[in-house]
């Protein structure tokens, strides 16, 4: 037998857990022929052995607060840079408050919302269809209708832009 179609790597903090718990326990009921396989990476290099050791697709989830945007922005620019290839989603608080500034900050996707419902629908089906969702570089947010779009330069040095307000 082969190995998985994709690879599913929880970028695991203590801080922030909620939203992955949420999102496994959607993908045991979810009914797919994608074979996946769910990694725990509980650093930056545990990050990067995961995406360079193993087979398939790689998908790296992320989620976390605001106030640390910007070091984990650092630390995903070290990732992309040593292990390239893999789909880098923020998820979180600020991804659906910031998602632009996310996009901007180096992430491929956005996924804004709490999980639940079709957020959590789009979500599933996001891990287990073909294809990648950094196709779209977009904000996936359970609507069809709403996007956004990177307002920098993917090759921007990350983590330097600060949040856009309105006034």
């Amino acid at each position: 037998m082969s190995g998985p179609d994709l690879v599913l790597i929880l970028r695991y903090r203590k801080a922030v857990t909620y939203g992955f718990h949420t999102l496994l326990a959607a993908l045991e009921e979810h009914v797919t022929g994608t074979r996946y396989e769910v990694v725990f990476a509980e650093s930056a290099q545990a990050t990067i052995e995961a995406i360079t050791t193993r087979r398939g697709r790689k998908l790296v989830l992320w989620s976390f607060y605001s106030p640390d945007a910007a070091a984990l922005a650092e630390e995903l620019a070290t990732i992309k840079e040593q292990a390239p290839g893999a789909v880098h989603v923020a998820g979180g608080v600020h991804a659906t408050a910031e998602p632009v500034q996310t996009l901007d900050a180096g992430w491929d996707v956005a996924a804004v919302g709490e999980g639940s419902g079709r957020s959590s629908t789009s979500s599933t089906a996001a891990v287990t269809r073909p294809g990648s969702p950094a196709s779209s570089t977009a904000t996936s947010t359970g609507s069809s209708r709403a996007r956004a779009r990177r307002t920098r330069s993917r090759s921007a040095p990350t983590g330097r832009f600060p949040s856009r307000t309105s006034g």
